[in-house]
């Protein structure tokens, strides 16, 4: 391991824990109420590789020889990003950018803040943060789902070599990876290295976003976790803002994607919603929907969009290589 006084800047940045999680009481499931519908999004791969784990090695032959790869994932033998790994992702962001709770810490973390412990639903009435008014909680099933992603056209994969990683020694808060380019290695076996099937630049899939009983500002916060902003000259415009990072390896700045909404069909609850679905009637057009949903700001936390939006854009930096 190099000497830390020359190690590369490490591509990551933190999103600290302050004030107190907005809660309110999530709005229940026996009826349909305010927005529901779905979104049709394309996943654009805008980093130098996306590489989505199956949880299996496979044996590939590289550089003629037999060596043990981990695999992409994929779904009776075709390639897809599982609809949860998305929903994990896009949740994330919609914590740290509403300054929501921390759901998931690894079991050597310690949440530094008691204001932040996670939000549990254990009766009726009881208060959420917005994440977990979103994307669900112990108790209470979530509003926002994903579909798996599949490829749109060809998509071919690379084997791809890497240096192990290991966890960060300080907890400032949440911590997010930047999106810098990636430094490609040999591919001759190393210790403390692995290989990854992975996917390259401008491979796109395709999934589906589905949400039930939302009002415009919780579409407002999913619009913007998805990477997406209001031009600050022309609110009228929507601009992306920055990659969304998918999949694993993002410590060597793999997962890039470019979320790009195509459809949106929206249905408002209330008795006009069954004429309203046998009719086919939906949505007035994409950048219509999304520029009324991004003009509320309600629910965001300023200070840490501003500082998320900053440090998550593309970087024109190289990514570390070495072991860290």
């Amino acid at each position: 391991m190099p000497d830390r006084a020359q190690a590369e800047p490490k591509p990551f940045f933190w999103i600290r824990l302050e004030g107190r999680p907005q809660k309110k009481v999530p709005p229940g499931h026996e009826r349909f109420r305010d927005l529901s519908g779905w979104m049709g999004l394309e996943i654009e791969v805008v980093s130098d590789y996306l590489y989505v784990g199956s949880g299996q090695l496979e044996l590939r032959s590289i550089q003629g020889r037999e060596q043990a790869c981990y695999a992409f994932a994929r779904r009776n033998g075709a390639m897809i990003i599982p609809g949860t790994s998305i929903k994990g992702a896009i949740r994330s962001v919609v914590e740290a950018i509403s300054n929501s709770c921390v759901r998931i810490a690894a079991r050597e973390e310690q949440v530094p803040s008691s204001a932040h412990k996670g939000c549990e639903y254990k009766e009726a009435q009881e208060t959420l943060c917005p994440a977990c008014r979103l994307f669900g909680t112990t108790g209470y099933r979530g509003r926002v789902h994903f579909a798996d992603a599949v490829p749109v056209g060809e998509v071919r994969t690379e084997i791809i070599k890497i240096a192990d990683l290991w966890p960060p020694q300080q907890i400032k808060g949440r911590k997010f990876y930047q999106s810098k380019a990636f430094q490609k290695l040999d591919l001759k076996p190393a210790k403390n290295h692995r290989f990854l099937e992975a996917v390259p630049k401008g491979a796109r899939f395709q999934t589906t976003l589905f949400f039930e009983n939302l009002q415009e500002e919780e579409l407002g916060l999913l619009a913007r976790a998805l990477g997406l902003d209001q031009h600050p000259e022309d609110p009228q415009r929507v601009v992306f803002a920055f990659p969304v990072k998918l999949g694993g390896a993002k410590p060597r700045c793999l997962g890039g994607v470019r979320l790009t909404p195509k459809r949106i069909r929206l249905l408002e609850g209330g008795p006009g919603l069954l004429s309203a679905l046998l009719a086919g009637e939906g949505s007035s057009g994409v950048k219509p929907l999304l520029v009324r949903f991004l003009a509320h700001r309600e629910s965001l936390d300023s200070e840490a969009w501003k500082r998320f939006r900053q440090e998550a854009r593309a970087k024109n930096e190289s990514c570390p290589r070495e072991v860290y």
